[in-house]
């Protein structure tokens, strides 16, 4: 049960204002009650109304003494006594009563009664002849002044104060209404104004296109001083983009006039199928270069249609052009018929289809079907929109009827005759047989650009001349855009200095990058398939292409677009138009960048395998001397035992002590530089198993710890199980050691809920400051005092290395004394938390 306030603003522009929205959100604690004394059912509230009284929205509809009554262990309470007098006096003489200030006692979350002071108001909503139809019961909460006023006299002072600025507050309650109503009239101000602008701008373009076009197709067309071969290229490059400008132009101005009820209709009659199957026909090249179907079912209809002829060019190369975007394969069947009383045309495709949840708003403009998998992610998202408004000029109606990979049918149906149109609309005379035509050409042109072979190939490059001596190997770049024009014209740039390949969506991209990894990439942020910020992710997931350069293209301006392109991974971000200087400029930065970070990875991991070989002979030579003390310290404390007083005992203890933690020690170099040098022998490795025997001979060998260790099921990675074994050992085992000092140890092991597999231990130990996570993995670092926690101070250093053998990486999140978290990676799979079919290494 509610009340409906909704008000409908009539304008140029039709726009709803929802008072019920604005009424709900209202900071007043506000309740609607009906005049049925004594129940006073209650139909409404404000959110601020059960926020305070502990209630939701589920009580509408019951009896407000029912619900809110009188604390019964309370002998004097009179709250809700007065209330109910006071909205008798309302119903009794129609106008507004206002209370002193209530105490009220109000049921809490826990079912117990919470004292408030509350400064009351009713008032009523009369009908036009006068009856009461809704009362408005206002409160203002002062409880905290009522209280204070205990204190003493200053403080009752200030709650009389308060008190009167509550009830001052009540009268404001009209004037508020008053202010949204104003609101409301300057939407509508703004709604025109919006139309008005669009109006002005679309037209303003207008002239500078047709500069553009004329001379561009006059170029094309001489035949005098024809263009050279190159020339004719670029010259169409920039023809096709002039007439896809013009057709975005064309549909921002019909909209603005269609908005501000300016636009002007000629209903004619027209041999609709003729006539349509002559617009569907100029798709055919485009069709066929998709390699698609075209079935145009067009017959003469039994009498002439009455449309406006540049209207139905508009509806058909609209709803062709969705099709063709969005069908990948099969075909499109284009037909016009007739029925009782109607004509009607379908557009129906094999394409990828729409989600049922979608198909009430796929005539709403701007709105994309998110995910949906087409040739491009081009177009401003009011085609359809646009579609469903001229249709509606007609008087007519177009519907959609879809399923998913099955494919969509758009069905436009128009009453015949002329009686259902406005009389001074309609003329006699056969429709103008010129039309629209540059801008049906736009149309085709732009579905042709859609369906060119899109595939990642390697683009053409300037030879050397024969007798140039052999050049270094040139820096590999891959150019990602679903826009053919652009990729190519930027490839064009790149070539002369650059070995250059080319990928229509994110996809390919990857599909390139596993058999090629270039040294920097160019991508488009808005593709099908994968888009610019997915395609960054991927390539950041996986070690062999985590440090390749990115410069993400888009033509979202403004710093807040440029810091999400960065924060996903990207090196750079370009807003487009750029300059080809601009590109270059950055692209030559970056590949230099990119050389001299593998240059300088190249002597890290020459110092680095220098590094392990000194380490393993080192530690070789070492262990046989610590051997020999550690046995002879034995036997003396064995065979001299009697001649040693408690001193020398206890030294002896201490070198033993000392000699194990080296030999320990020793022990981790050599595995930590055995990983380096052994192969991995990669299988699917169950981790659930792993950790639970991990933790098992932890318990063991603790049996006075009492540790809460939750290790999720079905945790499977493939890699070389010993090696994951050292990673789990070292990971538990710390999160074990530094939950020592926890009243109530607790430690974790499982997944991330991503995609690619991320794993994690995680623990509410001593925990560390996270400011050093960067020197967390490097060899012999600690963050506690030697004595507080013992250790080698290469477990981590293992670790990392595990997970660099892997393709993977790790990381940390902590904060000191609470906790820690070691996160994983191990990609190149999509195992996850479902049970592998393959065989499972235990």
């Amino acid at each position: 049960m509610g009340v409906e306030l909704s008000v409908l603003y009539a304008g140029p522009m039709r726009a709803e204002l929802d008072f019920n929205l604005l009424f709900e959100e209202s900071p007043d604690v506000l309740l609607v009650l009906l005049p049925d004394a004594p129940r006073f059912t209650m139909v409404a509230a404000t959110n601020a109304r059960f926020r305070a009284t502990h209630t939701t929205r589920e009580t509408l509809g019951q009896g407000l003494f029912e619900l809110f009554p009188d604390n019964p262990d309370d002998a004097s309470a009179s709250g809700m006594a007065n209330l109910r007098a006071s909205l008798e006096r309302v119903l009794a003489t129609r106008q507004p009563d206002t209370m002193a200030v209530q105490k009220y006692d109000i049921r809490g979350a826990d079912g117990t009664f919470q004292v408030k002071y509350w400064s009351p108001k009713n008032l009523p909503m009369l009908s036009s002849t006068g009856e009461v139809l809704y009362i408005l019961h206002r409160v203002e909460d002062v409880t905290e002044l009522v209280r204070a006023s205990e204190v003493g006299a200053e403080l009752r002072d200030r709650s009389r104060e308060m008190e009167r600025e509550v009830i001052a507050r009540s009268r404001e309650l009209a004037e508020a209404n008053r202010s949204l109503r104003d609101a409301n009239a300057k939407l509508g101000e703004l709604d025109v104004a919006k139309t008005a602008f669009f109006s002005n701008v679309s037209h303003e373009f207008r002239t500078p296109l047709t500069l553009m076009l004329g001379p561009i197709e006059e170029s094309l067309a001489d035949t005098i001083e024809p263009l050279s071969e190159q020339q004719r290229l670029r010259v169409s490059l920039a023809h096709d983009n002039a007439l896809r400008l013009l057709k975005l132009v064309n549909a921002l101005l019909d909209f603005s006039r269609l908005e501000a009820g300016r636009m002007q209709a000629c209903f004619a009659p027209l041999d609709l199928g003729t006539f349509t199957a002559e617009l569907a026909g100029m798709f055919q090249s485009a069709a066929q270069a998709a390699g698609i179907g075209l079935r145009i079912d067009c017959p003469p209809l039994s009498e002439p249609a009455w449309v406006d002829r540049d209207m139905w060019e508009k509806i058909v190369p609209n709803l062709l052009s969705n099709s063709l975007k969005f069908t990948l394969s099969g075909e499109i069947r284009v037909r016009v018929s007739e029925g009782d009383g109607h004509v009607a045309l379908e557009v129906a495709d094999t394409g990828v289809g729409i989600p049922e949840n979608e198909l009430p708003r796929v005539f709403e403009r701007f709105h994309r079907v998110a995910g949906a998998q087409g040739r491009t992610h081009e177009g401003t998202g009011i085609g359809l929109s646009l579609v469903r408004e001229l249709v509606t000029l007609h008087g007519g109606q177009v519907t959609v009827e879809s399923a998913v990979g099955r494919g969509t049918t758009f069905r436009v149906e128009l009453p015949k005759g002329t009686g259902h149109l406005p009389a001074d609309a309609v003329s006699q005379a056969p429709a103008d047989p010129r039309g629209g035509r540059r801008d049906i050409a736009a149309h085709a042109v732009e579905a042709m650009r859609w369906v060119r072979k899109s595939e990642a190939k390697p683009s053409s490059t300037t030879p050397a001349p024969a007798e140039a001596p052999e050049l270094a190997p040139r820096d590999h770049i891959l150019v990602v855009d679903d826009n053919r024009d652009l990729r190519e014209y930027i490839a064009s740039l790149l070539v002369p200095d650059y070995e250059v390949s080319t990928a229509a969506d994110g996809q390919l991209a990857l599909e390139s990058i596993s058999e090629s990894v270039p040294d920097l990439i160019i991508s488009d942020v808005m593709m099908p398939r994968l888009d610019g910020f997915a395609l960054v992710r991927e390539l950041r997931a996986n070690s062999r292409t985590a440090s390749v350069p990115v410069i993400l293209l888009s033509a979202r301006a403004g710093e807040e677009a440029s810091v999400e392109g960065l924060v996903v991974g990207a090196d750079d971000y370009l807003v487009k138009p750029f300059s080809a200087r601009e590109l270059m400029a950055r692209v030559r930065t970056h590949v230099e960048l990119e050389r001299k970070r593998r240059a300088w990875t190249l002597q890290l991991e020459r110092a680095n395998r220098e590094l392990d070989a000194f380490s393993y002979s080192v530690s070789h030579d070492l262990r046989a001397p610590l051997r020999a003390i550690e046995g002879f310290s034995r036997a003396l404390a064995e065979d001299c035992a009697e001649n040693l007083d408690a001193r020398g005992h206890d030294y002896l203890e201490r070198i033993c002590r000392n000699v194990e933690r080296m030999v320990t020690l020793i022990d981790a170099l050599l595995e930590l530089a055995h990983i380096s040098r052994r192969d991995l022998h990669t299988t699917t490795v169950n981790l659930t198993t792993l950790a639970s025997t991990v933790v098992a001979d932890l318990q063991s060998a603790n049996p006075e710890r009492n540790v809460s260790v939750q290790v999720a099921p079905d945790l499977f990675a493939r890699g070389d199980r010993a090696l994951l074994q050292v990673v789990l050992v070292n990971l538990i085992g710390n999160a074990w050691k530094f939950t020592s000092r926890s009243d109530q140890p607790r430690i974790e092991i499982g997944r991330q809920p991503a995609e690619d597999p991320t794993f994690f231990v995680r623990d509410n130990g001593a925990g560390f400051d996270v400011e050093m996570a960067r020197r967390l993995f490097a060899p012999f670092q600690r963050f506690h005092r030697a004595s507080e926690f013992e250790g080698t101070g290469v477990g981590l250093a293992t670790v990392q290395r595990v997970i660099a053998r892997h393709g993977g990486r790790i990381w940390a999140d902590s904060a000191v004394g609470r906790g820690a978290t070691f996160l994983f990676s191990l990609p190149g799979q999509r195992l996850g938390s479902t049970r592998p079919s393959d065989e499972l290494s235990r």
